[in-house]
C-alpha cells in the first residue's frame, strides 16, 4: 500500500497542491473545492493510479514477451541465440510475477 510517505505519493500531493494554490490565485473557488475534495480521498486516487501503473507495466512485458516468443518461431537461432532469448523470457516472466504480487497487495 503506498503510504504519504513514498515519492509518488508526495508528487501526487505536491502536484494537487499547485493546482490548489493556482486556482486560488485565479479565485476560481469551484476548482478549490474540486482540488480539495480530491486530496480528501487521497488514497482512493492514488492506489488507482498506481494500479493503472502496475497494469501499463504488465502490458508492456508480455509485448516483450510476445516479440521473443515469435523471434524463437520464427528464427532458427544457434544454440546460444535460443538460450539467451529463452533467458530473456524467463525474466520478463520474473518481472510479471513480481507485477502481479504488487497489484494483489494494492488491492488488500
Amino acid at each position: 500500500m503506498i503510504t504519504y510517505k513514498h515519492p509518488i505519493a508526495q508528487t501526487w500531493i505536491n502536484d494537487h497542491l499547485d493546482l490548489y494554490n493556482y486556482a486560488l490565485a485565479l479565485g476560481d473557488t469551484e476548482w478549490q473545492q474540486q482540488i480539495l475534495q480530491t486530496l480528501q480521498q487521497f488514497e482512493h486516487h492514488l492506489t488507482r493510479h498506481f494500479e493503472f501503473q502496475l497494469w501499463q507495466m504488465f502490458d508492456s512485458i508480455n509485448r516483450n514477451m510476445l516479440k521473443l516468443f515469435q523471434q524463437l518461431k520464427d528464427h532458427k537461432q544457434n544454440s546460444t541465440e535460443e538460450e539467451q532469448l529463452r533467458e530473456k523470457v524467463w525474466e520478463l516472466k520474473l518481472q510479471r510475477l513480481e507485477i502481479v504480487k504488487l497489484i494483489k497487495a494494492n488491492k488488500a
